[in-house]
């Protein structure tokens, strides 16, 4: 990760379906853009939080509700999508790891 980026995202919604699929919505954040498009990409839950995308470049969830921890370790898999000028971006699916 670039010196001095932090990997924290300030802002972010959490969308739930019927079908319990997650989806993590939040501004373009500049510490993902070091990863490759292709993958692959994934997530841990630590302490509450939630960490996602690559080792060397991710982002950091902080405060999610134990409700939506639970549900992202059930489904294994989460979605994150960013935005600009109110556009979608980039949408990464990031699968759950243990050793991530």
């Amino acid at each position: 990760m670039a010196e001095g980026m932090n990997p924290v995202v300030p802002e972010y919604e959490v969308f739930k379906n019927e079908r319990d699929a997650l989806a993590f919505f939040f501004y373009k954040h500049p510490t993902l853009d070091g990863n490759p498009e292709e993958g692959p990409f994934w997530f841990a839950i630590r302490e509450g939080r939630i960490v996602a995308g690559t080792e060397a470049h991710h982002a950091i969830f902080e405060g999610v509700s134990p409700n939506i921890l639970d549900t992202a370790r059930q489904r294994g898999v989460i979605m994150l999508v960013e935005f600009e000028n109110q556009q979608p971006v980039r949408c990464t699916p990031c699968y759950l790891s243990d050793s991530f």
